[in-house]
Order: C-alpha cells, then sequence, then structure tokens
C-alpha cells in the first residue's frame, strides 16, 4: 500500500518551493561526486607521473653505470707512447695475464718450498681486484715499453710480419722447434763446463717478486713467464719425439685451446693477445739479437771484492786501515767486508764480486776496477749505492763469460737500448712515478758466489711488478 501511495505522490506535480531545494540538493550532491573523482584522478596521476620519473633515474642510472663500465672505462687512456694510447681495458687484460703467470710459476715453487704459497694467495687476491685496484706503475711501465719497442724496430732495420707472429706462435705451442732458429754464436766449452758445474752444485732458487735481475743497470721488463707457455713437463723421450707434422697438430690444438681459456681468464681476445703480448716479445727478441750479435764470449775481467758503506768519512777509513803499513791485506779487507760492508748480498763472502766484464756494473765502479792491477784497492768510490772501497785480486785478458754473465750483458745492452728510444719519445702516463728509493740496495754481478747464508723470503712490501727479469743461479767460475 505505501509503495502505491509513494508512486501516486511522484506522478503529481511538486511544488514550485519544493522543486528548488531537490535541485540544488542534487547539484550539490553531483558536485561533491565530481571533485571527489577528479581529485582520485589527479592523484593517481601525480602517482603515475612520480613512478615514471623514479624508473626512468634508476635506468639511466643503470644504464650510465653500463656505460662507464663497459665503454668509457675501458677506452679511458692511461698511457700514451708517441700518440699511440694504452687504454684501461687493455691494461685489466695484460695485468691479468701478468698476475696469472707469476701465480703458475710460485705454483710451481711452491710446490718444493711451501712458503711460496704465500705468494700465489697473494697474487690471487690481486687477480680479484684488478677493476677496483690502483693501477699498477710497473705494470702500465711494462706496457709502454713494449709499445716503445715495437714502434721503434725499424730504428734498426727490423720489421714484423703476420707471417712472422703466426710462425712464433706455432714455435710456442710446438713440443719440437718447426722453424730453424736464430744463428747464435756456439757456447764457450769452458763456459759450458763451468755451468755444468754449478748446475750440479747448486739448487734452483727462485727469485722473489720484486727483484731485479742485471746489477748495477736497468734490467728490461719481460714476463715471468715465456707468454703462453705452460710450466714444463718431463722431457720426452728421444723415442717419442713427433715429427714435424704431429709437432705442427699439437701446436695448433694447444694454441687454440690457450686461446680459448685466456678469454676466459683474462679477457683478452686472439688478437689482444698478439697484439699485448707475441708481437711485444718477439719485438724484444729480435732487438737483443740485433744488439748482441757481436758480444764475444771472451772478454776482459777482473776478479774483485768491495766494501760499502754510507758515507764517504766511513770509506777513508776503511782504506786507511786496509792499506796501512803499505801493503793490502786481503784478508784484512774481507773481514771488514763481512762486519762493515752495508751490501748484504757479497758480506757474507768478505765482499766477494767474481770475475765481471765491462758492460755489467755502474760506470763509476766499473771503471775504477779496471783501473787497478791485481793487489791494488781503489781510493773510495762512489755510485749511487754509497761509497765503495773496492779490491782487485786478479785480471785476465781474455777469459770466457759464464752463460750467466753473458745473459747479463745482453740483457744490459737491451736496456740501454730502450733507454736511449725512452729519452727521444713523447710518452705520458697517468699512472704516479715510483719514488726512487734514499739508498738502493746494491746487486753483485751475474758470476757472483753465492752467498753462504740461507736467504730467508720476505714479505712483500708491495704489488708485484706484472713482470722482471727471472732470477738466475749466479754461476762461479773455478
Amino acid at each position: 500500500m505505501d509503495l502505491v501511495i509513494e508512486r501516486i505522490r511522484g506522478m503529481l506535480p511538486t511544488p514550485r518551493g519544493q522543486q528548488g531545494r531537490q535541485g540544488q540538493q542534487t547539484r550539490y550532491l553531483s558536485q561533491n561526486r565530481q571533485t571527489r573523482r577528479d581529485r582520485e584522478v589527479r592523484q593517481r596521476r601525480i602517482l603515475f607521473i612520480a613512478m615514471g620519473a623514479v624508473t626512468a633515474a634508476v635506468v639511466l642510472l643503470l644504464v650510465g653505470g653500463a656505460l662507464r663500465e663497459f665503454v668509457l672505462l675501458p677506452r679511458e687512456s692511461l698511457a700514451s707512447v708517441n700518440g699511440t694510447s694504452i687504454t684501461r681495458g687493455d691494461y685489466w687484460k695484460y695485468r691479468r695475464y701478468s698476475l696469472l703467470q707469476q701465480i703458475q710459476q710460485y705454483q710451481f715453487f711452491a710446490a718444493q718450498n711451501p712458503q711460496y704459497q704465500t705468494y700465489v694467495q697473494q697474487l690471487q687476491t690481486q687477480l680479484t681486484t684488478v677493476k677496483t685496484a690502483a693501477v699498477d706503475p710497473t705494470t702500465l711501465g711494462t706496457m709502454v715499453d713494449d709499445q716503445l719497442t715495437v714502434q721503434r724496430l725499424n730504428t734498426l732495420g727490423l720489421a714484423i710480419t703476420d707471417a712472422d707472429l703466426a710462425q712464433y706462435n706455432t714455435d710456442t705451442f710446438a713440443p719440437v722447434a718447426l722453424s730453424s732458429p736464430t744463428a747464435t754464436p756456439p757456447v764457450n766449452p769452458t763456459a759450458a763446463a763451468w755451468a755444468t758445474q754449478t748446475a750440479s752444485a747448486q739448487a734452483v732458487t727462485p727469485t722473489p717478486p720484486g727483484t731485479s735481475g742485471t746489477p748495477g743497470v736497468a734490467t728490461p721488463e719481460t714476463p715471468l713467464v715465456t707468454p703462453g707457455t705452460p710450466i714444463p713437463s718431463a722431457t720426452i723421450p728421444a723415442s717419442a719425439t713427433p715429427n714435424r707434422e704431429e709437432a705442427l697438430a699439437t701446436s695448433t690444438v694447444g694454441y687454440g685451446t690457450f686461446v680459448k681459456n685466456l678469454q676466459t681468464s683474462t679477457g683478452m681476445t686472439q688478437e689482444d693477445y698478439v697484439r699485448l703480448i707475441a708481437r711485444p716479445e718477439l719485438a724484444k727478441q729480435r732487438v737483443t739479437t740485433q744488439l748482441t750479435g757481436a758480444i764475444k764470449d771472451v772478454q776482459p775481467q777482473v776478479h774483485a771484492y768491495h766494501i760499502l758503506v754510507a758515507t764517504k768519512d766511513g770509506a777513508d777509513q776503511l782504506y786507511s786501515q786496509v792499506t796501512a803499513g803499505g801493503a793490502v791485506d786481503q784478508q784484512k779487507f774481507q773481514e771488514l767486508a763481512r762486519t762493515q760492508s752495508t751490501d748484504t748480498s757479497t758480506a757474507p763472502n768478505g765482499g766477494d764480486l767474481g770475475w765481471f766484464p765491462k758492460g755489467i756494473m755502474v760506470e763509476a765502479f766499473e771503471n775504477a776496477a779496471f783501473a787497478l792491477q791485481p793487489g791494488q784497492v781503489s781510493q773510495p768510490v762512489q755510485t749511487k749505492f754509497g761509497w765503495h772501497v773496492i779490491l782487485v785480486t786478479e785480471r785476465a785478458d781474455d777469459r770466457p763469460l759464464t752463460l750467466t754473465t753473458l745473459s747479463g750483458l745482453k740483457d744490459a745492452a737491451f736496456a740501454k737500448w730502450l733507454d736511449g728510444q725512452r729519452a727521444s719519445a713523447t710518452i705520458t702516463s697517468t699512472a704516479p712515478a715510483t719514488p726512487t728509493p734514499a739508498a738502493a740496495p746494491f746487486e753483485a754481478p751475474p758470476g757472483a758466489p753465492p752467498t753462504a747464508v740461507p736467504t730467508v723470503i720476505p714479505t712483500p712490501a708491495r704489488t708485484p711488478g706484472a713482470s722482471g727479469t727471472p732470477g738466475a743461479v749466479p754461476s762461479t767460475a773455478p
């Protein structure tokens, strides 16, 4: 009944005043609904805009970080050699390669001496932080020298072709020689006999990281292990020596596997390996061969002893003591060397430097030593190492060079040539210069007698260099 009455009431005309009030209420409710809906739309729009801006910022950060990590940083120039840049990307690859070569070497020695395992662990840690660690000046310096060597081959009338590089890589991975070796002078039979005797009497002791090879002169930077060459295994018996075809096949497979593993471990492609490792190494070999072809295996030499101290006054006092009475007391000289000399490598042996020719020691020391006759002592001589008092006990005008000394002369010849190329080159580098120590340690010549005191392996005080001349056992001539 109520429903019927309401319907009938709705069909009747509404009074004028009541119609106005109902219209206002309707409009008011409609406006409220529209205002609330607009506000919600605006809020959603602002939320969407904010979310879009945040998303865009995150994307830009990710893209910018990736762009910097994979494009800008790898292309950043760390050094320049006559206009040719050495990029950070190439440095990362070369640094990893160098560390892996050093790890390989010290793992081999750690099997014989567990103390070397400490070096292995340190190098492995450095391998994981190559990108974040500061640029190693020694590694970058080696890359600069490599680039300079490649650029200046033509000053000696030398060149390297693609065929030369292909042959170099083939020979490196072959179990036997596949090409004719570079002609080298025959080994002096006396020097060879000395080397055999020395090898039989001494055990191989590797050089800890950071030590140099050539005494008194700069040592050319070369990898600790021949590039691409694994630690040698047992020698193949003569009956099992492969023929040329087998050796070539072995080389091809070995090189392919090496390049594949190299890209995984260092990021180097085959082109990178040829450009950064193989070409510079072949260039060094050819320059060294060219420079040292005229070195004679029999040269004038002296057998000398020395006492090294920090001051001239100290050297003057030592000179007075060993020449007191007019005659040189060799026994007293050796005793003073043991107790007073700051050269820890020769002091235990009474300052004995062994036999050496010209071209091994620093110039001032060398000139003083070769000016003496047997039994004479020099006035104090100053070098960058300090003040020396030198005693010569023997001289020879035609003494054969030991194999180690001959190798030292070759290293010195290359270092001298490279120094000359640096002086005339335009080289820039972002790496800080390595500070020169206030008192550089003196290094005995390659033929110096081995110290009688066992050497304790020190803990490296700095990051080991990427390269350095491998330590060789001093050869002592009878």
